[in-house]
């Protein structure tokens, strides 16, 4: 008898057949929907989980002198960050920055509890602050190391120059107006993340390196800055001044050699000042002159032969009355001549020998001489000034013009227009930004040079002009403006500040000047001092003109470089090609000296394990270094002004400091005193010349 078949089983049979098929249907439909319908999107996270692409910031671009010193330079600064879902140590590391910086530990931990994958601790620090986080393990605790921007003389030219945020980005003076160009072009590179987290450069992807920004070379001159800042500063100090101003410029080029104002800024702790200490007020704030402008009124007379320097005028004894208004001067004087209506500034005096000259005539020389426009230095801010056109002048304008009221300026417009009382006459486009050159070029690019604009006067006038500045300084106004062993020649200048509010001018405030030049036989400078708002001596031949004096007996003797003509020097470059030789490496830690070592594209082999370099040879382009443990110890900073840097560095404990180098030479300054006392690593910055 046949065994009759289950008709449960075909229907199990059925139901397992069908739930394979369904399953293999899902699986295919779930595989199509990966690898063709979201095929681009999954890629892409894919491609985020074991591929990450950085950035490699490019090295910004250096600010020199004309000597090649550096203005605006990179230094390597450290950013802290954390990823706030991974870290673990969150108490150690707030309280470890906290130590270092001026927050608060709960600071650093409400960053760090934040839901986040990224928030930054601190940004631009040194190492010497962060030193105990540097080897610290934790899986959250991220550390960069980038070039920040460094600015070694500090507040000098700092207004200038100007500085950047934490992201090098050019906020302000020359860093923002040449940002572009100063930035470079970053590069980039690709990393491969395994399975373990570890992480690769990915062979796949081509790295692109960093193309660093452009250099640009200034005319000015980092020795008669230093000398100018510190002049001024002493000038403020001492009139007990609301800020001062100082430009030097080259009479025969109007190259700027020194631009400087203070109270000035550090731009390495910008955030710390009043933005009215960063504006370069020397370009963008206006006021009357006073009687420095009477030399451009005498140029008018002169040019136009209405009057001889022996010629004479009443000066009706200090006071003249003119329509509804009263000239004074500061002295009583009868008759003068000519030259000493200038000699002794005389505004009645110039009023009576202008009233001849028609108002056109005057305007149409102010102009010449650039007054009432921008001088076009290429400096980003730049006021033109104001001269009002003969058909808005009052029957007073005239007068009050020629001595220097009812007329605004800038201290750049009035010092370029005395340059071309200086140089036989002709009106020069200033400039301050001389030449650049492109990251791995040799060649110097010329940005600016000598540019005459006009011919304002004949050189006959030009001189009997500086025998008019010369009496100021050795028979007038201007007596403290004497040099010794030097001749020099100038005009005093003392104007009351104006009031648009009120329409009347201040009876206790005022802006005193001098601008000269020297030496006289052969000029090379033309300095003007502005003194704004002093307290104790109003007069520009007590408040201004000492400050001329002590400039120019310092520069004098300085060696002149035509900034115009003559390319700068170039130092400290660094591009990536081989060379034959290396400088002397005793005394520098291996790890600070490897990258500049792969930049020269040498192979290195290091024997020791000492952490300093005893001794460096090259030899078939391979770089041989013996190691050794610096021994030297020291509590105190030593003194290493007037040492080689081989001499200095066979002083120093490199455990106690971290040296960085600016300039060749022999060292001039540092940035740690002598005598200063050595209790956690710092670093030093040594300035050679």
């Amino acid at each position: 008898m046949s065994k009759l078949k289950s008709p449960m089983h075909n229907g199990r049979f059925f139901a397992l057949a069908g739930g394979l098929f369904f399953f293999w249907f899902l699986l295919e439909a779930n595989l199509f929907r990966f690898q063709i319908v979201d095929h681009e999107r999954l890629s892409a996270v894919a491609k985020k989980q074991y591929e990450r692409e950085i950035t490699l910031d490019a090295q910004r671009g250096t600010i020199y002198d004309r000597s090649g010193n550096k203005l605006a330079t990179n230094i390597i600064y450290y950013d802290v960050a954390a990823d706030p879902l991974l870290v673990k140590n969150k108490e150690y590391i707030a309280k470890t920055l906290s130590n270092s910086f001026r927050r608060s530990k709960n600071y650093y931990l409400r960053k760090m509890n934040r839901n986040s994958h990224f928030a930054y601790l601190e940004r631009r620090t040194t190492e010497t602050s962060i030193r105990p986080l540097l080897n610290f393990e934790d899986p959250g605790l991220i550390r960069f190391e980038n070039f920040g921007r460094y600015y070694p003389y500090g507040s000098y030219a700092a207004q200038l120059i100007g500085f950047t945020d934490p992201d090098d980005k050019g906020l302000s003076g020359l860093e923002l107006q040449f940002e572009e160009q100063l930035k470079g072009k970053n590069g980039k590179a690709f990393l491969q993340i395994d399975a373990t987290r570890g992480v690769s450069f990915n062979a796949d992807y081509p790295l692109l390196k960093p193309v660093a920004g452009v250099d640009y070379y200034l005319t000015l001159d980092k020795d008669i800055q230093t000398v100018v800042e510190k002049a001024l500063k002493k000038g403020v100090d001492e009139v007990h001044a609301k800020s001062g101003m100082v430009i030097i410029m080259d009479p025969s080029s109007s190259a700027v050699l020194a631009m400087a104002n203070y109270p000035s800024f550090n731009p390495n702790k910008h955030k710390r000042y009043r933005e009215w200490t960063k504006k370069n007020r020397t370009i963008t704030d206006t006021f009357e002159p006073g009687s420095t402008l009477k030399m451009f009124s005498a140029s008018a007379i002169l040019q136009e032969r209405l009057m001889k320097p022996d010629d004479i005028v009443f000066c009706e004894n200090g006071k003249f009355k003119l329509y509804d208004h009263t000239i004074n001067d500061t002295k009583k004087h009868g008759w003068l001549t000519f030259k000493k209506v200038v000699e002794l500034s005389s505004n009645i005096g110039m009023v009576k020998l202008v009233d001849a000259m028609p108002r056109n005539t005057l305007f149409r020389y102010l102009k010449n001489f650039g007054f009432g426009t921008q001088t076009e230095i290429g400096l980003m801010g730049e006021a033109a000034g104001s001269l009002a056109p003969p058909a808005k002048w009052s029957g007073l304008s005239k007068a009050v013009i020629a001595i220097g009221q009812e007329i605004g300026v800038t201290s750049l417009q009035i010092t370029n227009a005395f340059c071309a009382l200086i140089n036989g006459g002709y009106l020069n486009k200033p400039f301050i930004v001389s030449h650049y050159q492109e990251f791995g070029s040799d060649e110097l690019v010329q940005v600016n040079k000598t540019e005459n604009i006009r011919q304002v006067l004949s050189p006959e006038v030009c001189d009997i002009l500086k025998g008019f500045m010369k009496g100021v300084v050795e028979h007038g106004t201007g007596k403290k403006a004497k040099v010794d062993q030097v001749t020099v020649g100038g005009k005093t200048g003392t104007a009351q500040k104006f009031s648009s509010k009120t329409g009347r001018y201040y009876s206790n405030k005022y802006v005193a000047s001098f601008i000269g030049f020297a030496p006289y036989d052969n000029p090379k400078y033309v300095c003007a001092v502005f003194m704004d708002e002093p307290e104790k001596k109003k007069y520009g031949g007590d408040a201004a003109a000492p400050v001329f004096a002590e400039i120019i007996s310092q520069i004098i003797h300085f060696e002149h470089l035509p900034p115009a003509i003559q390319e700068p020097q170039i130092r400290n470059r660094v591009y990536a090609k081989k060379v034959k030789s290396i400088p002397s490496l005793q005394g520098f830690e291996i790890k600070q000296v490897v990258d500049y070592l792969d930049d020269k594209d040498f192979d290195i082999e290091v024997n020791g394990k000492g952490q300093f370099i005893k001794n460096a040879a090259v030899k078939d382009e391979k770089v041989f270094i013996k190691s050794e443990d610096n021994k030297v110890e020291m509590d105190r900073m030593p003194n290493f002004k007037g040492l080689t840097l081989r001499q200095a560095l066979k002083l120093i404990d490199f455990s106690k400091v971290t040296v960085k180098i600016s300039g060749n030479g022999k060292i001039y300054e540092q940035s740690i005193k002598a005598g200063t006392a050595l209790k956690n690593k710092n670093w030093v910055l040594l300035s050679l010349q």
